[in-house]
């Protein structure tokens, strides 16, 4: 017979561990900012973890989280990064972190369970859920943690299967979601000011929407830097940074058009647009030939021709300096030697300044007297006969747009009484929608109509007639927007004969002077009345009211 008692030395017996450290931390998380603003959720998570602590004669020490943050990547957030990283790098850790519930902690799944392991396992720190009183101190409840962590990363998973679609539909409608962008007013049912609620989305252009309006069109024309837009802005009441406004020339919501990662294709937005998708596209044209938008070298007034005037034998921007010796200012190329001359004409130089040279090179512009009346007759033709064009081009497409949305509104119908199944109707709408943007974008390409043409010609030549006072007359921003506008490709200085060369010249004031041309190679100065003998019509863009 065995004698058990005899064994009973044998066996290692059981010694009750008591942990002696009562220190713990609190960890409270939302997922929204809606929440955190209106249900008070973070206040009850942190009086729920201090109830439970003082109940367990447990002394919290440090907190972390206390506001929103989503919960769908564990190491975006930073509270949550916060966390990890002061109980890794601490020396004295923690005997547990109280969470609430085991979904404010994490939805991550798999990536939360492997990380709650090595809190307890590598770095002896456990997770007390505080509405279960569930913790990692035993295996069983090491289990229930896990399956816990799990069961909030399904929940997550069945809410996105519910809620995205939903909002991919209403990104579809046009519908944005989100702050709107600066100068703009949002309507609806999720706003911070109770004055714009609204049970249907509106957006709105506010007084910061008007000033941005014309700032738009002083970025599409080319003429100003962001510098300048931002002064002038500041001057009307609107400040804003540049990093804000470099954001801003890149948002295509000012065009009314919504993009969002969830689509896969952008929509036209159920908002007013600030400025046309044609004038958005100059814009953007703009910053590829300038991307920061600012423009770094001082100028001075009495050089007015710095980083415009170029070198005709190198073709590089001249720059301009002032001999303090002699006090006199001078343009000079940086890789020509001899390639210099005066700002100014002085009493010992021999020949003109560049100043006074390029006033002269306006003022040769300016049309004789003579043919000026049938210049402005040839003009106004081919200006009419371009606007024809454009007319019956323009009354072609709004047939075609028409006719496309007659179409889909009849498949809209016939889906809806079942004529057509499901798939026929989603190929068909998005053919449809295929031709609906087509014609959009030729709609955008074409040039606005000309209306009081024969003034804004005689206008626009008046001013030819004037291009040398305009210049002087006019302070050191308009000097520059001016030259722009005129010579987009600038102005070459030819050192040897001392004059100016051009290479590209406005619309308007090239076909002027081509005009003109013919009319003085003809000795009769006749009008010649037959279309067909006329010049081309100008191309897209060129109008008379660029001067």
């Amino acid at each position: 017979m065995t004698d058990f008692k005899y064994f009973q030395r044998y066996v290692v017996p059981k010694i009750s561990i008591e942990h002696s450290n009562l220190v713990v931390w609190s960890y409270t998380r939302v997922s929204s900012k809606d929440q955190y603003d209106n249900n008070s959720s973070v206040e009850r998570q942190m009086e729920a973890n201090e109830t439970y602590a003082r109940e367990h004669k447990y002394q919290i020490t440090e907190s972390f989280g206390g506001t929103y943050e989503s919960a769908k990547s564990d190491f975006t957030r930073k509270e949550f990064k916060r966390l990890i990283e002061k109980v890794e790098s601490s020396r004295k850790k923690p005997y547990a972190v109280l969470v609430y519930k085991m979904s404010r902690f994490s939805r991550s799944g798999g990536n939360a369970i492997g990380l709650v392991n090595t809190l307890v396992e590598d770095l002896g720190v456990n997770l007390i859920e505080v509405c279960s009183g569930i913790s990692t101190t035993t295996e069983r409840g090491k289990a229930a943690i896990y399956e816990s962590l799990f069961h909030a990363y399904k929940e997550n998973l069945e809410k996105k299967e519910i809620v995205i679609p939903s909002m991919i539909a209403s990104l579809k409608a046009g519908n944005w979601m989100g702050i709107t962008p600066v100068g703009y007013d949002h309507y609806g049912r999720k706003v911070r000011d109770e004055r714009r609620f609204s049970f249907k989305q509106r957006i709105e252009i506010n007084n910061d929407g008007e000033l941005l309006r014309e700032a738009w069109q002083w970025k599409a024309s080319g003429n100003y830097s962001d510098a300048e837009i931002i002064n002038r802005l500041g001057a009307r009441g609107l400040k804003i940074s540049k990093q804000k406004l470099s954001q801003l020339w890149r948002n295509p919501f000012y065009c009314g058009i919504l993009i969002n990662r969830l689509l896969d294709e952008p929509v036209a937005g159920n908002w007013p647009a600030l400025v046309s998708q044609r004038d958005f596209i100059k814009v953007q044209q703009v910053l590829e030939r300038n991307p920061s938008g600012f423009q770094h070298n001082r100028a001075e007034e009495k050089r007015p021709l710095t980083r415009l005037l170029k070198c005709n034998d190198c073709t590089s921007y001249m720059v301009g300096y002032k001999n303090k010796k002699k006090n006199l200012h001078y343009y000079r190329c940086l890789k020509c030697n001899g390639v210099s001359v005066n700002a100014f004409t002085t009493q010992r130089a021999q020949r003109k300044g560049a100043n006074e040279l390029f006033v002269d090179f306006l003022n040769g512009f300016r049309l004789p007297d003579k043919i000026a009346p049938l210049v402005k007759l040839q003009l106004v033709k081919l200006f009419e006969r371009y606007n024809a064009s454009q007319h019956q081009s323009g009354t072609a497409l709004k047939s075609q747009l028409d006719n496309t949305e007659k179409r889909m509104k009849n498949l809209k119908i016939r889906y809806g009484l079942g004529d057509i199944d499901r798939e026929t109707y989603e190929l068909t709408q998005e053919h449809l929608n295929n031709q609906l943007r087509v014609i959009h974008a030729e709609f955008n390409r074409m040039a606005p109509e000309i209306s009081n043409l024969e003034n804004l010609i005689a206008d626009a030549l008046d001013k030819i007639g004037n291009l040398g006072q305009m210049w002087v007359s006019a302070n050191l921003d308009g000097k520059r927007r001016l030259h722009k506008v005129l010579f987009p490709d600038g102005v070459y200085y030819d050192v040897k004969n001392h004059h100016y060369l051009t290479r590209a010249v406005n619309g308007f004031l090239s076909a002027t002077q081509s005009v003109a041309e013919q009319y003085a190679q003809n000795k009769k100065w006749t009008f010649q009345p037959d279309d067909e003998k006329s010049n081309s019509a100008p191309p897209a863009g060129l109008e008379p009211a660029t001067l």
